[in-house]
Protein backbone atom coordinates (compact mmCIF):
# COMPACT_ATOMS: atom_id res chain seq x y z
CA UNK A 1 0.00 0.00 0.00
CA UNK A 2 2.85 2.58 0.56
CA UNK A 3 4.17 1.55 -2.36
CA UNK A 4 1.26 2.16 -4.40
CA UNK A 5 1.12 5.77 -2.73
CA UNK A 6 4.57 6.59 -3.25
CA UNK A 7 3.89 5.53 -7.02
CA UNK A 8 1.01 7.51 -7.41
CA UNK A 9 2.67 10.91 -5.82
CA UNK A 10 5.41 10.25 -8.79
CA UNK A 11 3.30 10.32 -10.92
CA UNK A 12 1.39 13.31 -10.11
CA UNK A 13 4.36 15.38 -9.21
CA UNK A 14 5.80 14.46 -13.15
CA UNK A 15 2.64 15.92 -14.69
CA UNK A 16 2.26 19.07 -12.63
CA UNK A 17 6.13 19.34 -14.29
CA UNK A 18 5.23 18.28 -17.72
CA UNK A 19 1.83 20.97 -17.67
CA UNK A 20 4.35 23.65 -16.79
CA UNK A 21 6.67 23.68 -19.21
CA UNK A 22 4.26 22.87 -22.15
CA UNK A 23 2.97 26.58 -20.89
CA UNK A 24 6.18 28.05 -20.91
CA UNK A 25 7.09 26.53 -24.30
CA UNK A 26 3.34 28.01 -25.41
CA UNK A 27 4.41 31.63 -24.39
CA UNK A 28 8.00 31.21 -25.77
CA UNK A 29 6.07 30.63 -29.56
CA UNK A 30 3.87 33.58 -28.86
CA UNK A 31 6.63 36.26 -28.19
CA UNK A 32 8.80 34.73 -30.77
CA UNK A 33 5.33 34.74 -33.41
CA UNK A 34 4.44 38.07 -32.38
CA UNK A 35 8.35 39.26 -32.71
CA UNK A 36 8.47 38.45 -35.83
CA UNK A 37 7.23 41.22 -39.13
CA UNK A 38 4.05 39.83 -41.20
CA UNK A 39 6.08 39.00 -44.82
CA UNK A 40 5.42 41.66 -47.41
CA UNK A 41 2.50 41.25 -49.77
CA UNK A 42 4.13 40.34 -53.23
CA UNK A 43 1.78 42.04 -55.99
CA UNK A 44 0.65 39.62 -58.65
CA UNK A 45 2.02 40.65 -62.28
CA UNK A 46 1.63 39.18 -65.36
CA UNK A 47 4.54 37.84 -67.38
CA UNK A 48 5.37 39.57 -70.39
CA UNK A 49 5.76 37.67 -73.52
CA UNK A 50 8.07 40.07 -75.24
CA UNK A 51 10.81 40.40 -72.04
CA UNK A 52 10.67 36.32 -72.26
CA UNK A 53 10.81 35.86 -75.74
CA UNK A 54 14.16 38.32 -76.38
CA UNK A 55 15.63 36.34 -73.39
CA UNK A 56 15.32 33.00 -75.35
CA UNK A 57 16.16 34.61 -78.63
CA UNK A 58 19.63 36.61 -77.30
CA UNK A 59 21.77 33.43 -78.23
CA UNK A 60 21.83 31.22 -80.94
CA UNK A 61 22.90 27.50 -81.24
CA UNK A 62 24.27 28.19 -85.00
CA UNK A 63 27.40 29.64 -84.53
CA UNK A 64 27.11 31.08 -87.95
CA UNK A 65 24.57 33.17 -86.94
CA UNK A 66 25.58 36.26 -85.36
CA UNK A 67 23.45 37.30 -82.52
CA UNK A 68 23.25 41.20 -83.16
CA UNK A 69 22.10 44.15 -80.57
CA UNK A 70 22.47 47.44 -81.77
CA UNK A 71 21.77 50.81 -80.15
CA UNK A 72 18.98 52.71 -82.47
CA UNK A 73 20.08 56.29 -81.36
CA UNK A 74 17.14 56.41 -78.41
CA UNK A 75 17.75 56.27 -75.22
CA UNK A 76 17.36 52.49 -73.87
CA UNK A 77 16.31 50.71 -77.53
CA UNK A 78 18.33 48.51 -78.96
CA UNK A 79 17.79 45.99 -82.01
CA UNK A 80 18.04 42.64 -81.73
CA UNK A 81 18.30 40.53 -84.72
CA UNK A 82 20.38 37.49 -86.32
CA UNK A 83 23.12 38.19 -88.79
CA UNK A 84 24.49 35.84 -91.48
CA UNK A 85 27.29 37.08 -93.91
CA UNK A 86 27.28 35.39 -97.30
CA UNK A 87 28.84 32.44 -98.09
CA UNK A 88 29.05 32.16 -101.96
CA UNK A 89 32.17 34.80 -102.69
CA UNK A 90 29.69 36.90 -104.81
CA UNK A 91 28.06 38.95 -103.31
CA UNK A 92 24.04 40.00 -104.04
CA UNK A 93 22.78 42.64 -101.64
CA UNK A 94 21.19 42.41 -98.45
CA UNK A 95 18.02 41.21 -96.79
CA UNK A 96 15.99 42.65 -94.01
CA UNK A 97 13.35 40.49 -92.58
CA UNK A 98 10.70 41.60 -90.66
CA UNK A 99 8.35 38.26 -89.02
CA UNK A 100 4.97 38.25 -88.07
CA UNK A 101 3.81 39.95 -84.59
CA UNK A 102 2.92 35.94 -83.90
CA UNK A 103 5.87 34.47 -84.67
CA UNK A 104 10.18 35.55 -84.50
CA UNK A 105 12.91 35.98 -86.62
CA UNK A 106 13.95 32.28 -86.81
CA UNK A 107 10.44 30.50 -87.19
CA UNK A 108 11.31 26.92 -88.47
CA UNK A 109 8.22 26.77 -90.99
CA UNK A 110 9.56 29.40 -93.18
CA UNK A 111 12.17 31.98 -92.10
CA UNK A 112 15.42 29.72 -90.93
CA UNK A 113 14.72 28.28 -94.45
CA UNK A 114 14.73 31.80 -96.20
CA UNK A 115 17.70 33.77 -94.21
CA UNK A 116 20.08 30.67 -94.01
CA UNK A 117 19.14 29.78 -97.61
CA UNK A 118 19.65 33.51 -99.25
CA UNK A 119 23.10 33.72 -96.89
CA UNK A 120 24.46 30.89 -98.90
CA UNK A 121 24.25 32.43 -102.01
CA UNK A 122 25.16 35.40 -102.06
CA UNK A 123 23.23 37.58 -99.44
CA UNK A 124 23.41 39.44 -96.40
CA UNK A 125 20.93 38.54 -94.01
CA UNK A 126 19.20 40.37 -91.00
CA UNK A 127 16.54 39.11 -89.35
CA UNK A 128 14.85 41.76 -87.07
CA UNK A 129 13.21 41.25 -83.98
CA UNK A 130 9.52 43.42 -83.67
CA UNK A 131 8.41 44.24 -80.53
CA UNK A 132 4.78 43.01 -79.36
CA UNK A 133 2.31 46.60 -80.44
CA UNK A 134 0.43 48.40 -78.13
CA UNK A 135 -2.90 46.39 -77.09
CA UNK A 136 -5.79 48.11 -75.08
CA UNK A 137 -5.94 47.53 -71.66
CA UNK A 138 -9.22 46.15 -69.64
CA UNK A 139 -11.28 49.26 -68.57
CA UNK A 140 -11.36 49.67 -64.50
CA UNK A 141 -14.10 48.50 -62.74
CA UNK A 142 -16.14 51.70 -61.20
CA UNK A 143 -18.18 52.05 -57.96
CA UNK A 144 -21.53 51.50 -60.21
CA UNK A 145 -20.32 47.88 -61.42
CA UNK A 146 -18.69 46.93 -57.82
CA UNK A 147 -21.92 48.20 -56.34
CA UNK A 148 -24.02 45.92 -58.54
CA UNK A 149 -22.05 42.99 -57.01
CA UNK A 150 -23.85 41.29 -53.90
CA UNK A 151 -21.96 38.77 -51.85
CA UNK A 152 -23.41 35.24 -52.36
CA UNK A 153 -24.02 33.61 -48.72
CA UNK A 154 -22.38 29.72 -48.39
CA UNK A 155 -24.84 27.35 -46.33
CA UNK A 156 -28.22 28.15 -44.55
CA UNK A 157 -26.59 28.49 -41.27
CA UNK A 158 -24.51 31.64 -42.42
CA UNK A 159 -28.35 33.27 -43.13
CA UNK A 160 -29.54 32.17 -39.55
CA UNK A 161 -26.48 33.30 -37.89
CA UNK A 162 -27.11 37.09 -39.12
CA UNK A 163 -28.41 39.05 -35.74
CA UNK A 164 -28.42 42.50 -37.22
CA UNK A 165 -31.92 44.02 -38.67
CA UNK A 166 -31.75 44.77 -42.16
CA UNK A 167 -32.79 48.28 -41.08
CA UNK A 168 -29.25 48.64 -39.27
CA UNK A 169 -27.85 47.27 -42.12
CA UNK A 170 -29.25 49.92 -44.61
CA UNK A 171 -28.13 52.50 -42.48
CA UNK A 172 -24.34 51.12 -42.42
CA UNK A 173 -24.13 50.92 -45.98
CA UNK A 174 -25.69 54.37 -46.48
CA UNK A 175 -22.71 56.00 -43.64
CA UNK A 176 -20.19 54.18 -45.74
CA UNK A 177 -21.23 55.01 -49.29
CA UNK A 178 -21.98 59.11 -48.11
CA UNK A 179 -19.10 61.17 -49.44
CA UNK A 180 -18.66 64.45 -49.26
CA UNK A 181 -20.03 67.07 -52.14
CA UNK A 182 -16.58 68.05 -53.61
CA UNK A 183 -15.33 64.83 -53.33
CA UNK A 184 -18.54 63.46 -55.09
CA UNK A 185 -17.69 65.98 -58.25
CA UNK A 186 -14.49 65.50 -58.20
CA UNK A 187 -15.07 61.39 -58.70
CA UNK A 188 -17.51 62.17 -61.35
CA UNK A 189 -14.95 64.74 -63.77
CA UNK A 190 -12.31 62.10 -63.17
CA UNK A 191 -14.65 59.48 -64.38
CA UNK A 192 -15.26 61.26 -67.28
CA UNK A 193 -12.09 62.54 -68.12
CA UNK A 194 -10.30 59.08 -67.64
CA UNK A 195 -11.79 57.56 -71.50
CA UNK A 196 -10.51 60.34 -73.18
CA UNK A 197 -6.80 60.18 -71.31
CA UNK A 198 -6.86 56.89 -71.54
CA UNK A 199 -7.32 56.45 -75.38
CA UNK A 200 -5.10 59.71 -75.93
CA UNK A 201 -2.34 57.43 -74.20
CA UNK A 202 -3.08 54.57 -76.43
CA UNK A 203 -2.96 56.64 -79.71
CA UNK A 204 0.37 57.76 -78.56
CA UNK A 205 1.44 54.65 -77.92
CA UNK A 206 0.17 53.36 -81.53
CA UNK A 207 2.09 56.02 -83.57
CA UNK A 208 5.11 55.45 -81.17
CA UNK A 209 5.00 51.85 -82.64
CA UNK A 210 5.44 52.62 -86.29
CA UNK A 211 8.44 55.20 -85.23
CA UNK A 212 9.92 51.97 -83.54
CA UNK A 213 9.63 49.80 -86.61
CA UNK A 214 11.36 52.22 -88.60
CA UNK A 215 13.92 53.38 -86.61
CA UNK A 216 14.56 49.72 -86.72
CA UNK A 217 14.49 49.01 -90.46
CA UNK A 218 17.24 52.12 -90.52
CA UNK A 219 19.37 50.69 -88.08
CA UNK A 220 19.44 47.53 -90.11
CA UNK A 221 19.56 49.02 -93.24
CA UNK A 222 23.03 51.08 -92.12
CA UNK A 223 24.24 47.27 -90.88
CA UNK A 224 23.98 45.94 -93.90
CA UNK A 225 25.37 48.67 -95.82
CA UNK A 226 28.99 48.52 -93.97
CA UNK A 227 29.54 45.12 -96.21
CA UNK A 228 30.93 45.26 -99.67
CA UNK A 229 28.97 44.52 -101.97
CA UNK A 230 25.45 45.90 -100.73
CA UNK A 231 23.98 47.51 -103.62
CA UNK A 232 20.50 46.91 -103.45
CA UNK A 233 18.37 45.27 -100.41
CA UNK A 234 15.20 43.47 -100.30
CA UNK A 235 12.74 43.85 -97.75
CA UNK A 236 10.45 40.79 -97.19
CA UNK A 237 7.80 40.66 -94.61
CA UNK A 238 6.27 37.77 -93.71
CA UNK A 239 2.18 37.63 -92.49
CA UNK A 240 1.27 41.05 -90.41
CA UNK A 241 5.67 41.86 -91.00
CA UNK A 242 4.17 42.82 -94.66
CA UNK A 243 2.38 45.38 -93.68
CA UNK A 244 5.96 47.26 -92.03
CA UNK A 245 7.98 46.15 -94.20
CA UNK A 246 5.70 47.81 -97.17
CA UNK A 247 5.40 50.90 -95.00
CA UNK A 248 9.21 51.33 -94.76
CA UNK A 249 9.88 51.00 -98.24
CA UNK A 250 7.22 53.21 -99.27
CA UNK A 251 9.23 55.73 -97.16
CA UNK A 252 12.56 55.25 -97.57
CA UNK A 253 12.65 53.95 -102.10
CA UNK A 254 13.72 57.39 -102.82
CA UNK A 255 16.77 57.56 -100.68
CA UNK A 256 17.43 53.80 -100.32
CA UNK A 257 17.93 51.10 -103.03
CA UNK A 258 15.36 49.11 -101.88
CA UNK A 259 12.63 45.78 -103.18
CA UNK A 260 9.88 44.60 -101.75
CA UNK A 261 9.06 40.67 -100.89
CA UNK A 262 5.89 40.28 -99.49
CA UNK A 263 5.10 35.99 -98.42
CA UNK A 264 1.73 35.27 -97.35
CA UNK A 265 0.91 39.01 -96.66
CA UNK A 266 -1.73 40.09 -94.14
CA UNK A 267 -2.70 43.60 -92.68
CA UNK A 268 -1.56 44.33 -88.90
CA UNK A 269 -4.41 44.13 -86.80
CA UNK A 270 -3.10 47.50 -84.62
CA UNK A 271 -5.20 50.38 -84.89
CA UNK A 272 -3.43 53.04 -86.82
CA UNK A 273 -1.77 50.54 -88.58
CA UNK A 274 -1.37 51.11 -92.40
CA UNK A 275 -2.99 48.61 -95.06
CA UNK A 276 -1.15 47.33 -98.12
CA UNK A 277 -3.95 48.21 -100.44
CA UNK A 278 -3.39 51.58 -99.75
CA UNK A 279 0.53 51.54 -99.49
CA UNK A 280 1.60 49.15 -102.91
CA UNK A 281 0.37 51.56 -105.60
CA UNK A 282 2.93 53.99 -103.94
CA UNK A 283 5.88 51.62 -104.16
CA UNK A 284 7.32 52.00 -107.74
CA UNK A 285 10.58 49.51 -107.19
CA UNK A 286 9.49 45.54 -107.78
CA UNK A 287 7.82 44.10 -105.60
CA UNK A 288 7.28 39.86 -105.13
CA UNK A 289 3.92 39.16 -103.49
CA UNK A 290 4.37 34.91 -102.49
CA UNK A 291 1.30 33.28 -101.50
CA UNK A 292 0.10 30.05 -99.96
CA UNK A 293 -3.50 30.34 -101.21
CA UNK A 294 -5.85 28.03 -102.38
CA UNK A 295 -6.94 28.48 -106.47
CA UNK A 296 -9.63 30.64 -106.93
CA UNK A 297 -13.10 29.08 -106.56
CA UNK A 298 -16.54 30.02 -107.34
CA UNK A 299 -17.00 31.86 -103.92
CA UNK A 300 -15.68 35.51 -104.01
CA UNK A 301 -13.78 36.75 -100.87
CA UNK A 302 -13.89 40.43 -100.08
CA UNK A 303 -11.33 40.31 -97.50
CA UNK A 304 -8.33 42.74 -98.03
CA UNK A 305 -5.75 40.21 -97.36
CA UNK A 306 -6.63 38.10 -100.13
CA UNK A 307 -4.10 37.61 -102.98
CA UNK A 308 -6.91 38.10 -105.52
CA UNK A 309 -7.48 41.83 -104.26
CA UNK A 310 -3.74 42.80 -104.30
CA UNK A 311 -3.31 41.06 -107.77
CA UNK A 312 -6.04 43.14 -109.12
CA UNK A 313 -5.28 46.05 -107.73
CA UNK A 314 -1.69 46.05 -109.55
CA UNK A 315 -4.05 45.81 -112.77
CA UNK A 316 -6.20 48.09 -111.89
CA UNK A 317 -2.76 50.62 -111.17
CA UNK A 318 -0.88 48.90 -114.13
CA UNK A 319 1.55 48.34 -111.63
CA UNK A 320 4.27 46.49 -114.12
CA UNK A 321 6.77 46.22 -111.34
CA UNK A 322 4.14 43.70 -109.39
CA UNK A 323 4.94 40.04 -109.45
CA UNK A 324 2.75 37.61 -108.02
CA UNK A 325 3.22 33.84 -107.17
CA UNK A 326 1.42 31.12 -105.60
CA UNK A 327 3.96 28.88 -103.37
CA UNK A 328 4.03 24.76 -103.12
CA UNK A 329 1.72 22.98 -100.79
CA UNK A 330 3.56 23.58 -97.44
CA UNK A 331 4.27 20.40 -95.07
CA UNK A 332 2.35 19.44 -92.49
CA UNK A 333 5.70 18.48 -90.45
CA UNK A 334 7.20 22.05 -89.64
CA UNK A 335 10.34 19.62 -88.74
CA UNK A 336 10.65 18.56 -92.64
CA UNK A 337 13.10 19.86 -94.77
CA UNK A 338 11.56 23.27 -96.29
CA UNK A 339 14.18 23.78 -98.93
CA UNK A 340 11.43 24.13 -101.41
CA UNK A 341 10.59 27.69 -100.14
CA UNK A 342 13.51 28.97 -100.30
CA UNK A 343 14.37 27.68 -103.95
CA UNK A 344 11.09 28.75 -104.74
CA UNK A 345 11.74 32.59 -102.97
CA UNK A 346 15.29 32.53 -104.94
CA UNK A 347 14.15 31.63 -108.25
CA UNK A 348 11.34 35.04 -108.06
CA UNK A 349 14.64 37.30 -107.03
CA UNK A 350 16.44 36.06 -109.62
CA UNK A 351 14.12 36.55 -112.03
CA UNK A 352 12.91 39.15 -111.27
CA UNK A 353 15.39 41.27 -109.29
CA UNK A 354 18.91 40.35 -110.39
CA UNK A 355 18.38 39.15 -114.42
CA UNK A 356 15.87 42.00 -114.83
CA UNK A 357 18.29 44.52 -113.67
CA UNK A 358 21.49 42.78 -115.58
CA UNK A 359 18.75 43.00 -118.39
CA UNK A 360 18.16 46.99 -118.27
CA UNK A 361 22.08 47.83 -117.41
CA UNK A 362 23.28 45.78 -121.07
CA UNK A 363 20.66 48.16 -122.89
CA UNK A 364 23.35 51.04 -123.30
CA UNK A 365 23.08 54.06 -125.76
CA UNK A 366 25.31 52.89 -128.69
CA UNK A 367 28.41 54.93 -128.82
CA UNK A 368 29.53 56.80 -131.95
CA UNK A 369 31.86 54.40 -133.35
CA UNK A 370 29.09 51.92 -133.03
CA UNK A 371 26.92 54.01 -135.13
CA UNK A 372 29.33 54.93 -137.48
CA UNK A 373 30.16 50.93 -138.22
CA UNK A 374 25.99 50.59 -138.64
CA UNK A 375 25.88 52.58 -141.28
CA UNK A 376 25.96 52.07 -144.77
CA UNK A 377 29.17 52.52 -147.17
CA UNK A 378 29.29 55.79 -149.18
Amino acid sequence: MKLYSLLLSLSLISSTAFSAEEEANAGTDKTASAAQPSAPTVERTEPSREKNLRQALSSHPDPSTQVLQLDTGKDGEQLLGYYLTEGSGIPQGGVIIFPDELTHMDWPENLNQIRTGLANHGWYTLAVFLPQPAQTPLPKRTLPVLSAIKPTQSSDNSQDSSTEPAEAQEETITENTETPPDTATNQQENAANAPAAAEQEQEEKKEHYQEIVTRLGNTAFEHLKKEKGVDRVLVLGAGTGATWAAQYVQKHQEQQNLRLVLLDARDSKTENAPRLLEILPEIKTTIIDLHHSARRSTNTNYSENTPERRLRLARHNRMNNFHQSRLPQANDNWKKDNSWLFKHVRGMVNTYIIKAEQQSRSIDIPSEEQSNKEKAPG
